[in-house]
């Protein structure tokens, strides 16, 4: 009789919260469920730079053909590529923009890069032809900015890095507060001048991309179908610009791996934090993110940015350490993963394929394998808990947890 006083309260609570949360359930139901977990290195803002970035990218590539997944591919980096850098002494000279490529004018970076490719450890992905608004920049070289200081008295190359934090917005003109989008035609035109070059750099079209400060508007996404782009890359949410206090414009706020937008566009979202350079993130917080994504059937999809192993020679060592460790973590502690670039789960959401092709050295690897309906069954009740604080309140309140931790526990 406690059994069946149990089950008739819980199927009535069940009913209620679906007559409360139906369109929820659906939309979190609709979404992708993988068996096979996808594991991600997204690092932004490689490009130009010192000809030691070729090296530390080596030692960083090196240590990630020593981890392999459950098809025994290595570890591979999403390399988010930066395209070119102003030329300040022409564009001092002229009044006019010009730029530094990265291929002519780096070419032991792009050297580097060509053999990661090669050795499939690394996949570019278009990040924008620089870090910042060219035009915008140039007027402010001819105004003398003081923000351009560093620019402005570097010899050979200087790190956009070092920009105020506005200016290093590429869809946007961040001179002065609150940023300003860029217009329709010139985002048209920009993007197709980074697309060819991009192209003619590394021999294939970018199939994705991700926005420099995850900046960009519904203009920048129609500018990026336009060119076949299939897939955004995001943290999560989308930036339009920054307001009077330099505060993002957040629109939508919230988005989730598989979403589309207008364009058909599917969206990919970064969820484990691993810039150890910020002083934020360790390899154990980043796993126990990792595990978090595990438990939903999402894909593991790390952020890293270039900077983290760019800076001082023992930051890089100790970067390349911990991303190491954290590798090692999730090739022991989470069962079936799989390596993968960012294009390559871009394709393969849109197309559901029949292999992961790279194609930017053509190798093929087994397609993913999405989950079944018990495992895709706890991890949506795992995605409902970590999600929405109030159904879990609910389930602990009601005793629905004791059901949903056992089926939870045993499809994991």
């Amino acid at each position: 009789m406690v059994v069946l006083f149990f089950l008739g309260f819980w199927l009535t609570c069940i009913a209620a919260l679906w007559l409360w949360k139906k369109s929820l359930f659906i939309a979190t139901w609709r979404e992708p469920y993988f068996a096979d977990t996808p594991v991600l290195i997204e690092s932004d803002d490689w490009g130009p730079g010192g000809d030691f970035h070729a090296e530390r990218l080596k030692q960083l590539l090196g240590m990630l053909s020593q981890h392999k997944d459950s098809v025994n591919r290595s570890a591979i980096l999403t390399a988010d590529m930066v395209l070119a850098v102003p030329d300040v002494a022409k564009i001092d000279a002229t009044g006019q923009y010009h730029r530094r490529m990265l291929d002519k004018d780096f070419p032991t970076i792009y050297a580097a890069l060509q053999l990661g490719i090669q050795q499939d450890t690394l996949v570019p992905q278009l990040h924008g032809m620089e870090h910042l608004n060219g035009k915008a920049f140039a007027e402010l070289c001819q105004q003398q900015d003081p923000r351009l200081s560093t620019a402005r008295s570097s010899i050979d190359w200087w790190d956009w890095e070092k920009l105020d934090s506005p200016l290093q917005g590429h869809y946007v003109d961040g001179r002065h507060l609150p940023t300003q989008a860029i217009s329709a035609e010139d985002a048209q035109s920009l993007v197709a001048n980074a697309m060819n070059y991009f192209t003619g750099m590394f021999g294939y079209p970018s199939l994705s991309t991700v926005a420099p400060c995850y900046l960009w508007n519904d203009d920048i996404e129609q500018s990026w179908q336009q060119q076949n782009i299939i897939a955004i890359q995001t943290a999560g949410y989308r930036c339009t610009g920054r307001d009077q206090t330099g505060h993002y414009f957040q629109d939508p706020p919230l988005i989730r791996v598989g979403n589309t937008n207008r364009f058909e566009q599917t969206y990919l979202v970064r969820n484990v934090m691993y810039e150890p350079v910020d002083g934020k993130n360790t390899p154990n917080s980043a796993f126990a993110e990792a595990e978090i994504a595990y438990r939903q059937a999402l894909p593991v999809s790390i952020s890293t940015h270039r900077y983290n192993y760019t800076r001082s020679a023992e930051e890089c060592q100790q970067a390349i350490a911990g991303l190491d460790q954290l590798l090692t973590q999730i090739s022991v502690d989470l069962p079936n993963i799989r390596f993968l670039a960012s294009p390559e789960l871009g394709e393969f959401l849109q197309h559901q394929t029949d292999n992961i092709r790279n194609r930017f050295n053509q190798r093929l690897w087994p397609t993913l394998k999405l989950a079944r309906i018990y495992r895709k069954i706890g991890a949506f009740l795992y995605r409902l808990y970590y999600r929405h604080k109030k159904l879990a309140l609910i389930g602990y309140f009601t005793g629905l947890f004791i059901p949903a931790w056992l089926i939870c526990k045993t499809s994991s």
